[in-house]
């Protein structure tokens, strides 16, 4: 039995579209969990503004910690810092948690949950600029936050 030209060039259309579905399905979105180190305990200095940045060099990295910070030391020749700041808060009991680091193919996503002051843990009425100061693998792709359990 023949086929027509026709409907041979659309098995073939289908297949490819198939396996480039399946391939596409089998390889996902490339996420696989990413090392990272918390410095932000070693960190002196507290950055004024909402912010994530990354930064391959302490200058800049002490410049956006407040100028005359003291940063631990990296290896920026196979790390990157990741800066990330909440902002001014009006109490002492906001923090930051880093939930995880996830890379994909085109981008590496911080995930972040922030936590506020309850009735059993108000922390002091003050001035507060949580942070974290991160290292992670060298990649070249675009950081993002999935900031978790906000609007």
């Amino acid at each position: 039995m023949r086929r027509s030209r026709s409907t041979s060039s659309a098995l073939v259309v289908v297949t490819v579209a198939a396996l480039a579905w399946l391939g596409w399905a089998a390889w996902g979105r490339g996420d696989a969990p990413l090392a990272w180190r918390d410095l932000t305990a070693r960190t002196l200095g507290e950055p004024e503004r909402s912010q994530l940045r990354s930064f391959d060099d302490a200058g800049s990295l002490r410049e956006a910690l407040g100028g005359s910070a003291t940063a631990p030391a990296i290896d920026f020749r196979r790390r990157e810092a990741v800066l990330i700041a909440a902002g001014p808060r009006s109490s002492s009991a906001y923090a930051l948690e880093i939930v995880g680091v996830t890379e994909e193919r085109r981008r590496v996503v911080v995930a972040i949950r922030e936590r506020t002051p309850t009735l059993a843990r108000p922390g002091a009425a003050r001035l507060a600029f949580p942070f974290r100061l991160i290292t992670i693998e060298r990649t070249g792709k675009t950081i993002e936050l999935d900031w978790k359990g906000r609007p």
